[in-house]
C-alpha cells in the first residue's frame, strides 16, 4: 500500500508542475502588468527570467510538498506507520 501511494504520487506531481506554471504566468502578469518573460524570447534580460523562473519553482516546490504530506498522511492512517524518516519537528 506504501509504495502505491508513493508511486500515485506522480500524476498529481505532473498536475502540480502544470498548475504552478499557470498560476505564476498569472501571478506574474497581476504583478507586472506584462506577460511572464519566456526563454524562446529573443529579446528578454535575464534578470525577468530568473524572476520567472523562481516564482514558479517555489509554487511548483509547495505543490509538491503539499501533495507528498498529504499522501503520507493518509499512508500512515491507513497502514498505521509513518512512511520517512521519524523525529521531533520544529
Amino acid at each position: 500500500m506504501m509504495t502505491f501511494l508513493l508511486k500515485a504520487e506522480l500524476p498529481f506531481l505532473v498536475v502540480a508542475g502544470i498548475v504552478g506554471q499557470k498560476v505564476a504566468a498569472k501571478l506574474w502578469s497581476q504583478l507586472f502588468n506584462s506577460e511572464a518573460p519566456d526563454t524562446a524570447q529573443e529579446n528578454v534580460r535575464l534578470a525577468p527570467l530568473i524572476g520567472a523562473a523562481v516564482l514558479e519553482g517555489t509554487l511548483y516546490k509547495l505543490a509538491r510538498m503539499a501533495i507528498d504530506r498529504s499522501l503520507r498522511v493518509a499512508a500512515a492512517k491507513s497502514e498505521g506507520t509513518w512512511i520517512g524518516k521519524t523525529g521531533q519537528g520544529e
